[in-house]
């Protein structure tokens, strides 16, 4: 039996692998053992925090409130605030009575859960939390709005690609390369728009490095003009040689790279369907990896997982740290496939996915970093962050969607906003669908959904429960495999 097998056995019986206990309301005090595990968004708690409790309003739980045990050990988490608080056995027993009905301020005082109204777990009958969400929202982006210009841009330099993958969005774009005239431009547009300071240019394709020329081209004229930048990107890595990985890092001022690795040669040759794979290959993106990682720039290595190769993972991974040895700069992470409808995950996948978490933990493949991810997300993508943000097309186009490229144009860089109602209706807030405005997990998650997001998942909501209790589970061991290796550039 291997070691993943016998940690994947002795995983203990709940929705994905973590034990889930509901037990009925017993007569013990608590209060004095409420004890923070991960502290939360101060932006946040000072939004939302009470600072005076009604004693006449009747209580409930949070729909923000998530509950979760594991060997007589009890958590709970504020997804609004972030914080994860531990609670004693008898607190624990309240909080499910009170799950359950509505309770009287006395019932909260005698049991000494004060603290968790001041701290919005337990909240009155009647308040309005998407409201409140909603309210905290409006007053951060308000906050960062006072700082004029673009923060990030999207580049893209070609949507040409040298694979072909199975779950590929961009199939049917015309493979377009950024000529020097658009590049001169991309250059003299971020100067004018840019905010004050250092800004981030995320390289996106297509396969960015078939246009690896003119990012150095870009960069230069940058470095030039004296603009601060530092860069991320996604590729697939199998062009990267020595040479180009120290122009990476040092012309490039490059920070992060993202690298999808499906599997193993087999599974990774046969998901990626390179146009040459005598060429661009396992091998030439496994040598990629290395000279990146010398260069000690960060690496997360993307694992698209769905029911056709999650179970041969396990030895992947250990293939892979014998092909990549013990680099500390390196995190693999698991990724859901849910653009390809034959493969739409599901709890079992789910349940899997957790197990190798923490098998690729065991290993040294997974990097942790306690307390992350304890920050509350203003925007969650490129299209809620048009305040800041902007993507670039190689013919100079304007967009706002790394995934819709060609459809969701509004301007260029050249004659600025050409279609406004496209631009408007972008800009505007979207309205929050039905169905996530009753999710614990709303705060997390995009306010798109269905509305306008390409790349929803129905499936979310199991997702965000095994991320959720793969994150207590490990704040229980003394850690945390939330890392600042971000999963999405």
């Amino acid at each position: 039996m291997s070691a993943y097998q016998s940690a994947d056995k002795t995983r203990r019986q709940g929705l994905y692998g973590w034990f889930i206990a509901v037990q009925p309301f017993a007569e013990n005090k608590g209060g004095d053992h409420i004890r923070i595990l991960r502290q939360g968004d101060s932006r946040v708690t000072r939004i939302i925090n009470r600072k005076k409790i009604s004693e006449d309003a009747g209580f409930r739980i949070s729909l923000f409130t998530y509950l979760y045990s594991e060997n007589g050990r009890y958590l709970i988490t504020n997804t609004l605030t972030r914080e994860v608080i531990e609670l004693t056995e008898a607190e624990w027993k309240a909080l499910q009575q009170i799950r359950s009905e509505t309770v009287n301020f006395k019932f909260v005082a005698e049991i000494g859960l004060e603290q968790l109204v001041v701290s919005r777990y337990i909240v009155e009958a009647e308040y309005d939390e998407v409201g409140q969400y909603k309210n905290v929202v409006f007053i951060m982006k308000t906050v960062a709005g006072k700082k004029k210009g673009y923060s990030t841009y999207t580049i893209w330099p070609t949507t040409g690609c040298n694979a072909r993958c199975i779950y590929c969005f961009e199939e049917s774009f015309k493979s377009r390369t950024m000529t020097a005239e658009t590049a001169d431009r991309v250059v003299g547009f971020i100067n004018d728009t840019r905010q004050d300071g250092e800004i981030e240019i995320k390289w996106f394709g297509g396969e960015p490095l078939l246009g690896h020329e003119m990012i150095s081209y870009i960069c230069r004229k940058l470095k030039e003009n004296n603009i601060s930048f530092v860069s991320t990107m996604i590729t697939n890595c199998s062009l990267v040689t020595e040479k180009l990985a120290k122009e990476i890092s040092s012309l490039w001022n490059m920070k992060r790279v993202q690298i999808s690795l499906d599997g193993d040669r087999t599974d990774y040759e046969r998901r990626k369907r390179y146009c040459a794979p005598d060429k661009y290959n396992y091998d030439t993106v496994i040598k990629g990896i290395r000279y990146l990682a010398a260069e000690g720039l960060k690496i997360n290595i993307r694992c698209n997982v769905d029911s056709n190769n999650i179970d041969g993972l396990a030895a992947f991974a250990d293939q892979l740290k014998a092909d990549i040895g013990d680099i500390h700069n390196i995190n693999l992470y698991l990724s859901p496939l849910f653009g390809v409808d034959e493969c739409r995950p599901t709890k079992e996948l789910f349940g899997k996915m957790a197990a190798l978490t923490e098998y690729f933990a065991s290993i040294g493949l997974v990097k942790k970093k306690h307390n992350a991810d304890s920050k509350f997300k203003v925007n969650y993508c490129i299209a809620d962050s048009m305040d800041t943000t902007i993507g670039i097309g190689p013919d100079g186009e304007l967009n706002n969607c790394d995934s819709l490229l060609e459809q969701n144009v509004w301007g260029n860089i050249f004659d600025g906003v050409t279609d406004k109602t496209k631009f408007d209706e972008l800009y505007s807030q979207a309205e929050i669908d039905e169905a996530c405005g009753k999710c614990c997990f709303l705060p997390q998650c995009t306010p798109f959904y269905k509305q306008r997001c390409p790349l929803y998942m129905d499936e979310c909501f199991d997702y965000k429960i095994m991320t959720t209790e793969r994150m207590m589970h490990d704040l229980l061991k003394g850690g945390n495999t939330e890392t600042d290796y971000e999963e999405e550039l």
